[in-house]
């Protein structure tokens, strides 16, 4: 009898929803947070759009519904700083458009319209199409849907990242102008081309300045601690000189007992916002250098250190990739070019190999090979330039 009292009404959360499909037309109102006033409100909407083949839709969940149930799954799987990202993107973006839309309707014109109509650049567009890719995906693993809509949605294309490195004598001057409080990280940054957040989660327990390494195991974003990127950025670095120099300075310096080797002026964990607003901006201005983003000072090692002739796959390791490919394809235009580029060495090999080839031929015949070196004697028809042994 309740079930027939509540036809067409949904609680969600404390208010009670009219939900109704006509045709291939979903109808969704939002009534009360009272099941006796929600009720006459229902009658009343019923009354006025002649209901008779209204039938319920409960089955029929709306997209922000399946949201919220994928965030409360996926919050526990995935990292923080992307979970906030595509908390960010939901909000923002996503919801305010299919929110309240039932997930059945929504089609793949629906999705490419919306992507047409968001005002961002290709990248960030693409990364707000992924927790809505994984919302259908759940759905359609669970069998809500039939068709994947998401699944012929493609990515737009994403121009490769402009690598804006300092030249050697740029990062001297930023160190000489930054704030003396953040010099040493700064440093850090520059010479060992840590992320940001691998930076600000050093502890002093993984920096082992007598063995010149430290260990690189954990990032900070947003003030929560998490695994790095991808298996590979767990690595032991090399400490340069500048970098024991500028940590030998941090420990002695160094104020309370927090684990962290980099903290702000107040003794809090470092944030990157915090870091580029008031310090990195600020340094690069006093310094003149052209302004660009905070990511550059890992690039900076990169360029820096190819570009002077380190081994490939040292600064590789330094860096964390997990291929030489990525290397080659971020930052092959500073990798020194030690050939002609020509054609030039391949045929110097053949022509070695060619020559080599041909003396062995003669020794195996008994031939005589003549010393270039020595003048060729006159050419006789039919005879080869060589002498034959008696």
């Amino acid at each position: 009898m309740a079930k027939d009292k509540n036809r067409n009404l949904v609680k969600r959360r404390d208010v009670w929803y009219f939900r109704m499909r006509k045709g291939k037309q979903v109808i969704r109102k939002t009534l009360s947070a009272s099941i006796t006033e929600a009720r006459r409100l229902r009658d009343d909407l019923l009354k006025e759009m002649a209901v008779d083949d209204i039938r319920k839709v409960d089955d029929d969940p709306l997209f922000g519904e399946l949201a919220e149930q994928w965030y409360r799954i996926r919050s526990r799987q995935i990292k923080y700083s992307t979970m906030r990202d595509y908390q960010s993107a939901m909000n923002l973006y996503i919801l305010p458009r299919f929110g309240n839309c039932p997930l059945r309707n929504i089609s793949y014109l629906d999705v490419e319209e919306f992507k047409a109509e968001l005002n961002r650049s290709a990248k960030r567009i693409n990364n707000i199409m992924v927790p809505m890719r994984s919302v259908f995906t759940m759905a359609y693993k669970e069998g809500i849907i039939k068709d994947n809509v998401m699944s012929r949605v493609d990515n737009l294309r994403i121009d490769e990242p402009t690598i804006n490195p300092l030249s050697m004598d740029e990062v001297i001057k930023v160190l000489e102008c930054v704030h003396p409080h953040y010099r040493n990280c700064l440093a850090v940054l520059f010479f060992t081309g840590l992320r940001f957040g691998e930076m600000a989660a050093l502890k002093w327990k993984n920096v082992h300045l007598d063995r010149k390494t430290a260990r690189i195991c954990e990032t900070l974003v947003y003030g929560v601690e998490g695994r790095t990127k991808a298996r590979k950025s767990n690595r032991d670095i090399d400490l340069l000189p500048p970098v024991t120099d500028a940590l030998t300075k941090q420990k002695e310096q160094r104020h309370g007992k927090s684990d962290y080797v980099f903290l702000d002026v107040h003794g809090n964990p470092l944030t990157t916002d915090h870091l580029r607003e008031v310090i990195w901006k600020p340094a690069l201005k006093k310094a003149g250098t052209e302004y660009r983003p905070m990511m550059q000072t890992r690039h900076t090692f990169a360029t820096i250190s190819l570009s002077e002739g380190e081994n490939i796959g040292w600064v590789q390791h330094m860096l964390g990739h997990s291929s030489l490919q990525m290397i080659f394809t971020k930052y092959y235009a500073w990798i020194p070019k030690k050939t002609r580029n020509d054609g030039s060495a391949m045929m110097k090999a053949y022509e070695k190999t060619h020559i080599e080839q041909d003396t062995d031929q003669v020794a195996d015949r008994g031939w005589k090979v003549m010393d270039p070196g020595k003048s060729s004697p006159p050419k006789k028809k039919g005879l080869h330039q060589i002498s034959v042994s008696p």
